[in-house]
């Protein structure tokens, strides 16, 4: 089922739309939309995920917008609030999609201050392993992460996260009662410390 509600309004570059017609073509997808996602927030910006997606394969908790040019996009109900405002553009010398966005990384203070507490005392020391801890979202109480990089599949992540992170988040913001680690570790490519073989 596709949700729609108040649409954020999207522009999008004539190279942009140049872009995604030679991707379109590419696939043999002519009438395909894009598919955009925020997916974290690293070094003080959003991080994305961009696709093509055909028209009926949205998933369950999408809206559809039918922006500038004929172009549809989806995104996640979580995502469109983040998305209002955004300007799709191309990378000259990739090709690769570029989202412009003029929203903060947040609006709610209470997740703010919890990725405050992330970019300026966790991650520094988890990026000397070669990892990085993003906010995904605070709601019911409740803090989801996403450990990335060396941290992604390390066999220490649960000590990361359950002697250091956990412990900081619920001891500085007594509102919040539980931090879930979203990551999957299996997926992890290049780990600090691999896990043991069982």
């Amino acid at each position: 089922m596709v949700v729609r509600m108040k649409e954020p309004r999207i522009s999008i570059t004539d190279f942009a739309l140049t872009r995604i017609e030679q991707v379109r073509a590419n696939r043999k997808q002519p009438d395909a939309g894009v598919r955009i996602a925020i997916t974290g927030r690293e070094a003080g910006a959003f991080t994305y995920d961009l696709s093509l997606v055909n028209d009926g394969d949205e998933r369950d908790g999408e809206m559809v917008v039918n922006g500038p040019s004929g172009v549809r996009f989806t995104m996640p109900l979580a995502s469109a609030p983040y998305l209002d405002g955004i300007t799709i553009d191309a990378d000259r010398a990739r090709g690769a999609l570029t989202v412009s966005n003029p929203n903060p990384l947040w609006f709610d203070d209470l997740a703010r201050d919890v990725q405050q507490l992330l970019d300026e005392e966790i991650n520094p020391s988890v990026a000397s392993h070669g990892g990085y801890i993003d906010l995904l979202d605070v709601s019911d109480g409740i803090a989801f992460i996403h450990m990335g990089g060396g941290c992604q599949g390390c066999g220490m992540a649960e000590v990361t996260l359950g002697q250091g992170v956990r412990v900081a988040i619920l001891e500085r913001f007594p509102q919040i009662t539980e931090v879930r680690d979203t990551t999957d570790h299996a997926q992890g490519a290049n780990p600090y410390y691999q896990a043991a073989k069982k």
